[in-house]
């Protein structure tokens, strides 16, 4: 009985630990998360992104959209995954807006709770190693 519970309680966060680590070294991840999908910081920062889709995608960018109970993917899909483990591991300080960038490595590279501007958050892509190496391969 105890084997199940535990189990159980375990189940969650491996679902929250696979879901995130499935994009390591495959794409970059931008997690806006605020205290509700109403807040207007987080409806101004998501339609930053949604007005810059085209450079998300040569930069390998996915957009988590996150709430205390629940999370989206991508910036137009509506299929909502009901968990808090995002939310819980981000925003600890459970503060009511903040703008996080993910590396390919799965390392935070930059992270604000105010408005961050698309281009500011492309021109510290553009500055990493990773990125350069891949716009070197592209142009050979």
């Amino acid at each position: 009985m105890k084997t199940l519970v535990s189990l159980l309680l375990i189940l969650p966060l491996l679902t929250f630990a696979q879901d995130l680590d499935k994009h390591l070294w495959k794409e970059r991840l931008i997690l806006v998360i605020g205290d509700s999908y109403q807040n207007p910081k987080l409806i101004k920062q998501l339609q930053e992104f949604e007005n810059s889709k085209e450079q998300l995608g040569k930069r390998k960018l996915l957009i988590y959209k996150i709430t205390p109970t629940t999370f989206l993917k991508e910036l137009r899909k509506n299929k909502i995954s009901k968990n808090n483990n995002l939310y819980k591991k981000y925003n600890s300080s459970k503060e009511d807006f903040k703008t996080i960038l993910i590396g390919l490595d799965g390392e935070i590279k930059m992270e604000s709770n105010e408005f961050i501007t698309a281009k500011k958050i492309f021109d510290r892509i553009d500055q990493m190693p990773m990125r350069r190496q891949e716009l070197k391969t592209k142009n050979k």
